[in-house]
């Protein structure tokens, strides 16, 4: 059974590194922290610290999702970002990168990485109880799933999926089905977060480039949910299972 520290040095190393930009994964590895965290409190039991975790979260979460879309973008094959989008994109990292330093080298910060340290370690049995609820949270939103096979369920099963895994983890149990899942249901998401970046720049610049990427990705939106349930062992033809497009 694993304890806080090994995530606490985890985050204090990779703040020097999100803050200087020189590598995108120091704010990914920020936001894996500050998650992987907060399921530890809810694995403890606590209340406490967990909205100054979700505001780590969420801080780190705009930088990483605009460095992913400009590294990494969920594109067609032999596709490329159209050049009025990946100006659109700088911009709006470098922006939300001008605003890191106030969040994550801020006295707020300090404070936090010192409340966090003062976690005490996991007592097996109440850990195990709490982690029941998880895995029955995690069955809900399958059942939710199932009975309205939408991209927003999907989404909320596959936040609770996440949450299950990190709490196995802390307790030393195994997670292989739910990393495969995690390895689906991620690329889908990915490109639902490009799609949504997409849409703010459309909204400003209905450019032809864009507009016809946005039909391709909408096309690649509907194979992957329907590959997503097919994991989950939901057939596409059930209930109505199309996305919202």
């Amino acid at each position: 059974m694993k304890d806080a520290r090994a995530w606490m040095a985890h985050l204090r190393a990779h703040l020097p590194l999100a803050l200087s930009g020189e590598d995108p994964e120091g704010v990914h590895q920020v936001r894996v922290a500050g998650r992987r965290l907060r399921v530890y409190l809810d694995l403890l039991g606590y209340r406490v610290l967990r909205e100054d975790l979700r505001r780590l979260v969420r801080g780190a979460g705009r930088v990483r999702d605009l460095e992913v879309a400009l590294t990494a973008p969920p594109l067609p094959e032999g596709a490329s970002l159209p050049p009025g989008l990946k100006a659109h994109l700088e911009r709006e990292l470098a922006q939300a990168r001008a605003l890191l330093p106030a969040l994550l080298a801020s006295p707020w910060m300090e404070a936090l990485l010192r409340a966090l340290a003062a976690l005490p370690p996991l007592e097996r049995p109440r850990a195990k109880a709490r982690l029941a609820r998880l895995e029955a949270q995690t069955r809900k939103r399958l059942r939710d799933l199932r009975q309205n096979p939408t991209p927003e369920a999907l989404h909320a099963y596959r936040r609770a999926l996440r949450r299950l895994r990190y709490a196995k983890e802390f307790l030393g149990l195994p997670t292989k089905r739910e990393r495969a899942l995690q390895e689906v249901l991620g690329g889908l998401n990915d490109l639902e977060v490009f799609l949504g970046l997409l849409a703010d720049y459309l909204a400003q610049s209905p450019e032809e480039e864009a507009l016809a990427l946005r039909e391709a990705l909408l096309v690649e939106r509907q194979a992957r949910f329907r590959e997503a349930l097919e994991a989950l062992g939901l057939r596409p033809g059930e209930a109505g299972v199309e996305p919202a497009s």
